[in-house]
């Protein structure tokens, strides 16, 4: 491509020509051409005032923002794809990251020169919040930077006046959301993002289209980061006014048998938990749908499930449940179905996956932290799960080979703690079997010969604990016998159990 450093102005329209023709699936010629693009625009001081050089300059905005935002190549494969996708090998990843920061950075050459206008600059912040994710295969560190730079320019421009920023956010759900996810719309929405009264059977796919109405996951998988971040800019006001078009794509992601789509379903629902008014939730009748869609995934647990993937969707699941439980039900009046929707959580989720997966360690680490979780929700109402609870952390604690997995011990004594401060009024009830877990887990680790800091961490915990414990209940006869009797028995106790 001929390119005229300094003074070439008249053969930059020709750009415009070239770039035309390049083919969207020619990957290397799609570079080669950004690449003299940049080159062009870093050589030349380009006069927008001329007429054909703007609108010469749109163009290649235009044309760079789809090249640039092009995912399909790091999107996974349909099932029963008439060919089977190309593997794509690391080091073709790292020349397609290269080539999108080539893009980037024609792109940032261009805003310097204030060519975009609104008309375009929906497209442009799609672009650029695609690359707002790390965790994305076609986000580089310099393309993360780079469009973090350019959207906080952009936006900061933007936010000031609180109405275009409304119709921005309008335009990047209808114009680049909706579109992508109009064919796989959740039959148990209408048409204003409300629960259906009689929703209708779903519609049966054949998994050999599952591709052509699911373009989100097949062609486009930028569009759940550009999505994300389109959340994240949400108040409780713009929630409302744009519910229609937020939740049918969010409960198509939740809904998708893909187990990494749930995680990010999760994700993004906990995003909007944080603005949305729990009347909202309640009006629409949404509020029991994301209930009623998140409890099963409380079972998706080894062996049925990959321990791998079992884990990171638990911990999103019982995370955004308890998000959303405790978002539905803020009000006074409304705590006593809190408590049950808790109370549901617990019982159906976490001791039901302890009972079928507990030997996983873990599975069994991440079900006590989240226990730790649901007792400080509850308050003083943990005090009916005691007698659940505390036999699971007291066989952590008292497992004769519990030393080799320190994190699940100081999982237990951190759900220990969170149930003497809010379940303190029945400590005495259960003061037995709390002492002989914490004794036994301490005097295993007081015998390590050469303890990690790990365990000296847990061992310090468990005096902290026990400290409690001993000072809460000073006041009663019995127990100061019983830990007199302990101190007789073990010296070792002595400090330890001294009221």
């Amino acid at each position: 491509m001929e390119t005229s450093p300094n003074t070439g102005l008249q053969s930059f329209p020709n750009i415009v020509q070239r770039l035309s023709k390049v083919s969207e699936s020619n990957e290397k010629q799609i570079h080669e051409n950004l690449v003299a693009v940049e080159a062009y625009l870093s050589n030349s001081i380009l006069d927008i005032s001329i007429p054909d050089h703007r609108a010469a300059a749109n163009q290649v905005q235009d044309w760079t923002i789809n090249a640039t935002s092009s995912t399909e190549a790091f999107a996974q494969e349909a099932p029963y794809a008439a060919e089977p996708k190309p593997v794509i090998s690391s080091q073709e990843i790292v020349k397609r990251c290269s080539t999108k920061v080539t893009g980037l950075r024609i792109l940032a050459h261009l805003q310097d020169l204030h060519i975009s206008n609104f008309d375009s600059s929906a497209a442009l912040v799609a672009c650029l919040a695609a690359f707002t994710d790390l965790k994305d295969p076609w986000t580089s560190e310099d393309s993360y930077y780079l469009a973090q730079s350019m959207l906080t320019k952009h936006i900061g421009s933007v936010k000031d006046d609180s109405k275009l920023f409304d119709r921005l956010i309008k335009e990047l759900l209808l114009d680049h959301v909706k579109p992508l996810f109009l064919k796989s719309k959740p039959s148990v929405l209408t048409d204003q993002g409300r629960k259906a009264i009689a929703p209708l059977p779903g519609t049966a796919v054949p998994s050999d289209f599952e591709s052509g109405s699911k373009p989100w996951k097949f062609q486009s998988p930028h569009i759940l980061t550009v999505f994300y971040w389109v959340l994240e800019q949400l108040n409780g006001t713009m929630v409302e006014k744009h519910w229609p078009l937020i939740i049918p794509p969010l409960l198509t992601i939740l809904d998708d048998v893909s187990i990494p789509l749930k995680i990010r379903g999760c994700q993004l629902l906990k995003i909007l938990l944080k603005v949305v008014p729990p009347s909202l939730l309640e009006r629409s009748g949404l509020g029991s749908v994301f209930h009623d869609t998140l409890m099963p995934y409380l079972l998706f647990l080894p062996s049925l499930t990959p321990e791998e993937e079992s884990i990171p969707l638990l911990n999103a699941t019982y995370d955004t449940l308890l998000s959303l439980t405790l978002t539905r039900y803020k009000s006074p009046e409304t705590k006593s179905t809190k408590i049950k929707t808790l109370d549901a959580i617990l019982r159906y989720g976490i001791l039901n996956g302890y009972t079928h997966a507990g030997e996983k360690v873990r599975i069994a680490e991440l079900l006590v932290k989240k226990s730790t979780d649901m007792v400080n929700a509850m308050g003083i109402y943990c005090v009916k799960h005691l007698k659940d609870l505390l036999p699971i952390t007291s066989s952590v604690l008292t497992a004769p080979f519990a030393t080799a997995y320190p994190p699940l011990l100081d999982e237990s004594v951190q759900l220990l703690k969170a149930i003497i401060v809010n379940g303190w009024p029945r400590l005495a009830f259960h003061r037995a079997e709390i002492l002989e877990g914490l004794l036994i887990c301490w005097t295993r680790i007081r015998e390590e010969n050469e303890p990690t800091n790990a365990l000296v961490a847990v061992k310090e915990n468990i005096e902290d604990v026990l400290h409690a414990v001993v000072q809460l209940l000073s006041d009663d006869q019995g127990l100061r016998e019983e830990l007199q009797l302990l101190r007789d028995c073990d010296s070792r106790l002595e400090t330890l159990l001294k009221v």
